[in-house]
């Protein structure tokens, strides 16, 4: 029969070796397509204040990880749908039929995307950034600020952020638009501690 001293002992050793084969999984295990990054549980995250940003361009090229973990992202609830984008193509005055092949693109990489959803060359567009294209440049968002609907934004996303301790992006800022927020709600006090004040005190007369 074996001892409890010897048991504990071979328990622990075979907790050490799962714990290792676990550890070297994850460090040769492939990424997945989806994304090639994919961030541990963090309680804060790095972004953009939108009402700060003048998209300078130094997102895409302060950020340690290359590409950039900041995106242009467009809000469908705010874009116009025009059929000439500002943040798309930069010849406002080009033919509508022209649009999907000539004229020269404002994204660098052709991250940004437009699809007819009520026919016709002059319908309505819904636009989108690719961001497995979007280095984060920012071209697109400071056109559509300056001259459209202002529905182009940038963000860090929090599943390619590397969850650096300072940010080489707020770094760089000019204009202090990164900055550091919740990614949950934090209760350093582990819990609710409201409580009724009047229970400390006691009626002085009845203690007399």
């Amino acid at each position: 029969m074996i001892e409890r001293k010897e048991f504990l002992r071979r328990s622990g050793h075979a907790l050490g070796l799962g714990v290792l084969v676990s550890i070297s999984a994850r460090l040769l295990m492939k990424p997945s397509d989806d994304a090639d990054f994919i961030a541990q549980g963090r309680r804060f995250a790095w972004q953009i204040d939108p009402d700060k940003c003048q998209s300078c361009g130094l997102c895409a090229t302060s950020c340690v990880r290359k590409p950039s973990a900041v995106k242009a992202v467009n809000d469908p609830k705010k874009c116009s749908n025009c059929v000439v984008c500002y943040g798309h193509i930069t010849d406002s005055k080009i033919d509508s039929d022209q649009i999907d092949t000539a004229g020269e693109r404002v994204c660098p990489v052709d991250a940004v995307s437009r699809k007819n959803f009520s026919g016709g060359v002059d319908g309505m567009f819904l636009y989108s950034n690719d961001p497995k294209r979007c280095i984060g440049c920012g071209r697109c968002t400071k056109r559509c600020n300056e001259h459209g609907s202002q529905s182009m934004f940038l963000m860090i996303r929090p599943d390619l952020c590397l969850g650096c301790n300072e940010c080489t992006i707020a770094i760089a800022c000019p204009h202090d638009a990164i900055e550091r927020v919740p990614r949950e709600s934090v209760d350093d006090y582990r819990g609710d501690y409201t409580f009724d004040t009047s229970d400390f005190y006691y009626d002085m007369e009845e203690d007399a």
